[in-house]
């Protein structure tokens, strides 16, 4: 009788092994199912005052991913990229041209404010009423700024107005290739906290551009670099999630351990099977 209640117990512990273990795989499935419906990107918006994708600056493919030189071109001309894949990476554009308004010449100043008095683009103030963008400083660079050129993420909103001068940005687009924007006196990009990109002069080594900052807290530029960020990082988190259909490209090992878990389960269920069949 003893050997017949422990066979009896066995079994029901199986099985309910069994049922556990068959509502995980099921669940597994289903979230696998779900990620692979999602299609990475936003749709770009449209409507009045959004600039036809003919309007941008013309975009590249990189020829290489690590440029010995960045401030060279660095990329075909005869091969282009659609900036749509920038807009649904969350990039903006807008092309706002600085012609006979009043900025610094040729210098930097921070925090930047309009002259009193002074000609001053009410299309830029409009945006930055609209936007919240209350803080604004101007800067200069004249040189490769490796700090710039490090592949880094703000924990805000980027937006760049680019006022004398040229140089390169590049950006990652959803999957984690680079894209290369020229950009030049009138380009005004924003794009989302958390994505990856990086900056650099061209060989004219100058450009003057206008940062700006939403509410009136003191700015915070802190560039986070990709290598640090490590899945631990909220803005960077987020973006994966809106953007990426939640796959975080530097977390093959996180892939990885949830396939190795799937398998173990498929076959911790093959083994009871078994032990259930015996008893």
């Amino acid at each position: 009788k003893l050997f017949n209640k422990t066979t009896m117990f066995f079994r029901l512990a199986v099985r309910v092994l069994i049922t556990a273990m068959a509502t995980t795989m099921v669940a597994a499935e289903s979230r696998d199912a779900g990620m692979a419906a999602c299609v990475k990107g936003i749709p770009p918006p449209s409507g009045q005052g959004i600039l036809p994708f003919s309007a941008w600056p013309t975009i590249y493919r990189l020829t290489s991913p690590n440029p010995e030189d960045p401030m060279k071109e660095n990329f075909d001309q005869s091969i282009t990229v659609d900036p749509q894949v920038l807009a649904e990476a969350g990039v903006r554009y807008e092309y706002i041209n600085p012609t006979g308004f009043d900025y610094p010449n040729a210098t930097a100043q921070k925090p930047w404010s309009p002259p009193e008095g002074g000609n001053n683009d009410a299309f830029v103030q409009q945006r930055r009423d609209a936007n919240d963008y209350q803080y604004a400083e101007i800067i200069v660079v004249k040189s490769f700024y490796p700090p710039f050129w490090d592949e880094h993420l703000h924990e805000a909103t980027t937006i760049r107005y680019m006022i004398d001068g040229s140089g390169f940005f590049d950006l990652r687009d959803v999957n984690d290739e680079w894209v290369r924007i020229p950009v030049s006196a009138g380009d005004w990009f924003e794009w989302p906290a958390g994505i990856d990109h990086r900056f650099s002069v061209d060989e004219n080594a100058y450009i003057q551009a206008m940062r700006l900052y939403k509410g009136s807290s003191v700015p915070d530029w802190s560039a986070v670099p990709r290598s640090a960020v490590a899945g631990n990082n909220t803005a960077r988190n987020a973006y994966v999630d809106t953007y990426l259909c939640g796959e975080d490209p530097d977390a093959p090992a996180e892939v990885e351990a949830s396939s190795a878990s799937y398998t173990g389960v498929g076959l911790m269920v093959g083994a009871a099977v078994l032990v259930a069949a015996t008893l």
